[in-house]
């Protein structure tokens, strides 16, 4: 894969179009390359049943599809910083999924020069999904890009209105949550499997070991991948995680309680995902352990919404490898409805 400079990219150039086709064995490698296990993304009739179109690929295939497509691009040389998902609709086996974008900005940043793109996806009915990335690129009087050795965690204002009970959530971060699995060569593998991505750092190559990276790293968008829970943990119940089978307990036994949990506005009952936006830090490689904190940064007051009254809640994902070190965070705005709200 060849390499863009950065000073050879222009401010509204458009990347060449990918059609991807959805299929059976689509979902079954997006199951293999995310470690994702919830039902309406393997089980037709599990989706069915509770109003969807059809099995269909969740967040971090379509994450892993635009980062592909950006790499396909720009070449290996060239570092995401951030990305912004925003999921409008679904992609189930029978679609094409149509992936399009553009350069939006290019500027200097953080000491290095960068590009941001705007991005979709879309099917016959409409687009189904938009991301924003931002890269840092090489250049040709700077050199190549360095890797991140350290980040900072985001802030937030807080909304000025903001609840009382949600004033007693900030600055609380949560217990480390460990993934069910080690960050290993055969996931990477599955990964790329899953979107045909080639990036060759992605895998034990010639071109990764001789990179700036000394050897092969991590999709940086795969931070959710690495805090899965085990497969028997996985499921819409944590109590009866296979939904064909509810008498089974999780397996191995593990305490539902243990770290990672976003606090729910009280009366509240229900979630929907408003928003996320990731920024990426120290790489992550082979033999890692992701470990995975949440914290609220903001709640709105009560709002109306069409879905009735609610609160949207920002909470900001945190995640550590073995070292400590911050590979990665996401922020996520939610909005907290159904039931009967509390407070006003």
């Amino acid at each position: 894969m060849e390499s863009k400079f950065w000073e050879d990219v222009e401010v509204g150039e458009t990347l060449p179009v990918l059609e991807f086709p959805i299929t059976v064995k689509t979902l079954i490698l997006a199951v293999c390359g995310t470690r994702d296990l919830m039902p309406y993304h393997h089980d037709p009739e599990y989706s069915k049943s509770v109003g969807n179109r059809d099995m269909f690929v969740n967040t971090m295939f379509e994450q892993a599809l635009f980062g592909r497509f950006v790499t396909d691009w720009c070449g290996p040389e060239s570092d995401f910083r951030e990305t912004g998902l925003q999921m409008l609709n679904q992609l189930c086996p029978g679609d094409v999924a149509k992936i399009e974008g553009s350069v939006t900005e290019k500027l200097e940043e953080g000491g290095e020069p960068r590009v941001k793109l705007q991005l979709s996806a879309s099917n016959h009915i409409g687009v189904a999904a938009t991301s924003t990335a931002t890269i840092a690129m090489p250049s040709r009087s700077g050199g190549p890009v360095q890797p991140v050795q350290s980040m900072e965690r985001p802030t937030m204002e807080p909304h000025p209105q903001i609840p009382e009970f949600a004033k007693a959530w900030l600055g609380q971060e949560s217990e480390k949550s460990r993934g069910g699995y080690p960050v290993n060569e055969v996931q990477l593998m599955y990964w790329c499997d899953m979107v045909e991505d080639m990036n060759p750092l992605y895998g034990d190559t010639d071109y990764a070991r001789k990179s700036r990276h000394q050897g092969m790293i991590a999709p940086p968008m795969g931070l959710i991948t690495w805090t899965m829970a085990r497969a028997g943990h996985t499921g819409v119940d944590f109590a009866a995680p296979d939904a064909n089978s509810p008498e089974r307990a999780p397996w191995p036994p593990k305490d539902a309680s243990q770290g990672g949990g976003m606090p729910m506005p009280p009366g509240m009952t229900d979630t929907i995902a408003q928003g996320s936006a990731q920024t990426y830090g120290v790489p992550i490689r082979p033999g890692d352990r992701i470990f995975a904190t949440n914290e609220t940064l903001n709640c709105s007051p009560l709002k109306q919404t069409k879905l009735g009254p609610g609160y949207f809640q920002t909470n900001l994902q945190t995640f550590y490898n073995q070292k400590d070190e911050i590979v990665g965070t996401n922020l996520f705005t939610l909005l907290r409805y159904g039931g009967t709200p509390t407070e006003g």
